[in-house]
């Protein structure tokens, strides 16, 4: 796995495993053990999963997960021990908690998990920051790494990612400043559907956790002969961001194919001073190739 990926994705599961020990103590808050041992267990889980992506390690079963981690992270000495003892007794927890019949998990055990989860996250955490900062420092430009990903793992992104990527849209040079953009957005299943309908190449958007719609307004424009290559810039943007952030992208070409742009429109139920430009479907890919190197000396033209 492209280690950009493998970098987006431990951070993403690191913040989850997190979010799991909330919603942990919240549910112990109100009295709920049950589910506060299961959302410590998760917490663990990911904590895990957050180390694991580091290697581009991905399992469907629990024991694989932990099976890897202690093989990998635990034999070799880089955690100590203790840290696989939390583990396993957070799993069997969970298992009694989730599975065992007329079972009620004990105020204090549902604490002790919690307890335990807040451990192996601070355990993890050092692990995982020097990790993250040695990525970085070797990540090449994001300019020679992106390709176009048409297939996404399940993993949510999250708003804050989607929040930069548009950021970065906006950033773009435009003529006269004239600034033709706006942003639709889709994380509904339902509508991201009917987007990969809109042209035969637009598939990759069915499946996509979010689909950024780039679309300008026709009025109050001060280039409107230049807003194509506006709007093109603010893609290219796009494009860059999320390879930056770990992220996948395509784009699909809506404009300026009157009929393409006429059922996003319909579809975005857009005002009908604004048109789609494109669909840009992003997520974290599952896999990465290459990108090509298209240099070519011969094309350059010295006066």
């Amino acid at each position: 796995m492209d280690e950009r990926i493998s970098l987006a994705l431990s951070q993403y599961r690191y913040e989850k495993a997190l979010k799991f020990l909330g919603t942990s103590r919240d549910n112990l808050e109100k009295g709920d053990t049950d589910s506060a041992a299961n959302r410590a267990y998760y917490a663990v889980f990911y904590a895990m999963l957050s180390v694991t992506a580091l290697d581009g390690f991905e399992s469907g079963k629990h024991s694989g997960v932990i099976s890897y981690f202690n093989h990998n992270y635990v034999k070799t000495g880089i955690f100590n021990s203790e840290i696989s003892e939390m583990i396993t007794g957070a799993s069997k927890q969970r298992e009694r908690a989730d599975y065992k019949n007329f079972y009620t998990t004990p105020f204090d055990t549902a604490s002790e998990q919690i307890s335990c989860a807040e451990n192996v996250i601070e355990i993890v955490r050092p692990y995982l920051e020097s990790s993250w900062t040695r990525i970085k420092q070797q990540l090449p430009s994001p300019i020679f790494t992106r390709t176009s990903t048409r297939q996404f793992t399940p993993d949510k992104v999250e708003s804050k990612y989607i929040i930069k990527i548009l950021r970065a849209a906006m950033a773009a040079p435009s003529a006269m400043n004239q600034q033709p953009w706006e942003f639709w957005v889709s994380d509904d299943p339902e509508i991201n559907a009917k987007l990969s309908q809109a042209t035969p190449y637009a598939t990759p958007a069915k499946n996509a956790p979010v689909v950024i719609i780039p679309c300008y307004r026709t009025n109050d424009l001060t280039a409107p002969v230049m807003v194509d290559i506006d709007m093109a810039i603010c893609t290219e943007n796009i494009l860059l961001e999320a390879e930056a952030l770990g992220l996948g992208a395509v784009m699909l070409g809506i404009a300026p194919h009157e009929e393409c742009m006429k059922t996003v429109a319909e579809i975005l139920n857009l005002p009908e001073n604004f048109r789609p430009f494109t669909l840009i479907p992003i997520g974290y890919p599952v896999s990465k190739r290459p990108q090509e190197d298209r240099y070519e000396p011969a094309k350059i033209h010295t006066l």
